[in-house]
């Protein structure tokens, strides 16, 4: 078992997925009680690793009642299918939009390779799920001895993102709604994909949350963190999503060039270890798709 694998709380559970083989970089969540609910799936390539934590939580895959789908992207959403092999009676539960990409990705998995371009193989396979429940903002499901989970719309890095609040651990699950945010070196990136990314109803989901009385903020990527860290890292992203506003809307409303925007963002936050660790092929790829997701929410 990885560090990064961990009981957050009496219910609440990290798994580590090892997105791309690297630890850290991708995580889904368990909470447990009377019953038990997967909160992610992972990509299609990360399945054996969230099996193999799931027994060394001794959680046996087949006792999970149901898995929630924060939102559309496959890194979220494309391992459902080959883990509800291991899971037989487990019903997959998402918003909408999520639905609807869960059901039917192809045309949406090729739009991400495509921005993708030569790291296209990064984009694991998302084979789709037939059946899908659909759940609501309001929606409180209960998992038994006073744990449930509130359904948060949360929409803005997707249409479709929702988190969930668990009022008894006060513990907030909010996927990839709001940044990329690596502890260890103290870095903030929006998450701004293209095309789903919208900025202003981003920044209002950021200030919903904060209106939570939570105790956990428990993120898509790198993993959770606890008060008074979790809010502050809240209010940092919207700094930060509003900081690279400035310097798109500046740079790219002049010149049209996403290279020159990449240089400045790479001149600004580029003496940054955690962006140094990444091959230029990476970096270069997903800081470019990031701007691009600016550029066209913006329409610049």
């Amino acid at each position: 078992m990885l560090e990064s694998d961990l009981q957050i709380n009496k219910n609440c559970y990290q798994i580590d997925i090892q997105q791309w083989g690297v630890p850290r970089v991708g995580t889904c969540y368990v909470v447990k009680s009377e019953k038990i609910f997967l909160i992610d799936a992972g990509t299609s390539q990360t399945t054996e690793k969230v099996l193999k934590t799931l027994e060394e939580f001794k959680i046996d895959p087949s006792s999970i009642n149901a898995m929630i789908i924060t939102h559309e992207h496959y890194d979220h959403g494309a391992g459902a299918a080959e883990l509800l092999k291991k899971m037989p009676t487990t019903i997959v539960l998402a918003s909408e939009k999520t639905a609807e990409i869960l059901k039917d990705p192809s045309e949406f998995l090729e739009t991400s390779k495509k921005h993708y371009g030569e790291a296209a193989g990064l984009v694991s396979p998302f084979p789709p799920v037939k059946n899908v429940e659909i759940i609501e903002e309001g929606d409180r499901i209960d998992l038994g001895e006073g744990v449930t989970l509130e359904v948060v719309t949360l929409p803005g890095h997707t249409p479709g993102s929702i988190g969930l609040f668990e009022s008894k651990t006060k513990t907030f699950f909010a996927g990839d709604a709001v940044c990329n945010y690596n502890a260890q070196y103290e870095f903030y990136m929006p998450p701004s994909f293209p095309e789903l990314f919208d900025y202003e109803t981003y920044l209002k989901s950021l200030d919903k949350m904060l209106s939570y009385d939570l105790v956990y903020l428990c993120m898509g990527h790198f993993g959770t963190q606890e008060q008074p860290k979790a809010k502050q890292v809240l209010k940092k992203a919207a700094e930060t999503a509003k900081d690279w506003k400035k310097i798109i809307v500046d740079i790219y409303g002049k010149t049209k060039s996403e290279e020159k925007v990449y240089n400045a963002l790479l001149e600004k936050y580029g003496d940054n270890e955690y962006v140094k660790n990444f091959p230029e092929l990476i970096r270069k790829t997903v800081l470019s798709q990031l701007i691009r997701g600016y550029v066209i929410s913006l329409k610049l």
